[in-house]
């Protein structure tokens, strides 16, 4: 269920323990209908959302102080905030619903680990990570995302650094790729 209240939504933020998943849109916004259409009708999406977020949606065009705040001005956009209202990771526009999902678990992730919260990060980051298609352009960086969470909370360096060469192999043009740094 939608909020459509800032400070709603932060105060369920609290009480929940949940990031605020907050959707900007406004009238005629193409991405946004697309979203309803296609993204929001896939069962996986909107369970994960629900599981994980407070959802907040508001308008990009009425919130002018919320979007002064965050520095919006895209829609449809998205922003994971904690209960105070800070951002931790954003995206702007319409994606379908497999890389929709990849940046649910990208935004969960960076608004739990500067809490501590690694293991919940990685656990929510590795749900179903195997049913993503390898072409996915988005799985590297949750891939390398995971692999940085894991390695915080266990400090197995040797298992990071294998998760980062299999990257490196199986997607040597990705960002990620290219942030093996290890001389072996």
């Amino acid at each position: 269920m939608w909020l459509t209240n800032f400070e709603q939504a932060k105060e369920e933020s609290l009480k929940s323990h949940k990031p605020i998943l907050l959707q900007f849109e406004m009238d005629g916004c193409g991405g946004c209908k697309k979203l309803y259409a296609e993204t929001y009708t896939v069962p996986k999406v909107e369970e994960e959302m629900n599981e994980w977020f407070v959802l907040l949606k508001l308008d990009l065009i009425k919130e002018r102080e919320i979007r002064k705040q965050l520095t919006a001005y895209w829609t449809p956009s998205f922003y994971f905030l904690d209960h105070t209202g800070k951002s931790y990771y954003n995206f702007n526009g319409y994606l379908p619903a497999d890389e929709f999902r990849i940046i649910l678990r990208l935004g969960y992730a960076d608004a739990m680990m500067p809490k501590g919260k690694y293991a919940e990060a990685s656990q929510v980051m590795s749900k179903e990570i195997n049913q993503f298609n390898n072409n996915n352009p988005l799985l590297p960086k949750l891939l390398a995302q995971n692999g940085i969470a894991n390695y915080i909370k266990t400090k197995d360096k040797s298992t990071f650094m294998k998760t980062m060469k299999e990257i490196q192999q199986k997607y040597p043009d990705s960002l990620e790729a290219k942030m093996y740094f290890w001389d072996e």
